[in-house]
């Protein structure tokens, strides 16, 4: 070994003591990040959730029937909606309070262990619809007339912001059951799809519809709160 190698010895043991230090030092930020990422993220669904509810409170409407009680008021934070239903239904609604999953208000099960109710969900709108809502309307008024002949599409209105109705009847075996369907474009790529269905025959089908209206009349989407959750994810 020469002698300039080994005045270097020591220099070289300086920067290798150095590296070891940055590694540990790295080593012991990493979990540091991870942990603010993740309060980070968590911390941004919690305050969507808080928007979203108090905006619902702001916007909330005295309904007669938010007094009866024959009537119970559900709030969905992760869904951006409040909504009034029938105390004596059944709430399946977990997904929905959880996460923003789906949610059934069921008004009672069938022997046949089907369903008479109301299915609410958020469903992605094809990229090739975004911008032409009128052909995503008529796709599936035709998908519909094929299967179920007499369907009919309606203009609605749910908490202010226009929509469409679709209305037919489906054959059970010896029954019918007559379906709406209720679309809203919340945002531009996020449906909100409201499935309610009713035997034609049943001895409650007039109660069902009028408690069906009643739910329908009562909902509140949290409008702006949605369309600041769509402008944060899209960068806007």
């Amino acid at each position: 070994m020469t002698a300039q190698a080994r005045q270097q010895t020591p220099i070289q043991e300086v920067i290798r003591t150095m590296n070891q230090k940055i590694v540990l030092a790295i080593i012991a930020i990493i979990p540091a990040c991870l942990t603010a990422i993740l309060g980070y993220s968590q911390g941004s669904r919690s305050t969507d959730a808080y928007e979203a509810k108090s905006e619902l409170a702001s916007k909330r409407i005295s309904f007669t029937n938010s007094k009866n009680p024959n009537f119970k008021e559900l709030i969905y934070p992760n869904y951006g909606m409040s909504l009034i239903a029938p105390v004596s239904w059944t709430t399946e609604d977990s997904p929905a309070r959880l996460a923003g999953g789906e949610f059934n208000l069921v008004s009672r099960y069938e022997d046949t262990r089907g369903a008479v109710g109301m299915n609410f969900r958020l469903r992605p709108v094809q990229p090739n619809y975004i911008n032409n809502i009128g052909a995503q309307i008529e796709n599936q008024r035709e998908t519909f007339e094929k299967s179920f002949p007499g369907t009919k599409v309606e203009d609605i209105t749910i908490s202010g912001l226009a929509g469409k109705l679709f209305t037919y009847e489906v054959p059970t075996g010896k029954r019918k059951m007559l379906v709406r369907l209720y679309w809203i474009r919340v945002v531009p790529d996020v449906q909100l799809q409201i499935q309610c269905a009713q035997y034609t025959d049943a001895a409650d089908v007039v109660e069902f519809w009028r408690d069906v209206d009643q739910v329908m009349s009562s909902i509140v989407l949290a409008f702006d709160t949605w369309q600041a959750r769509y402008k944060k994810d899209k960068g806007v």
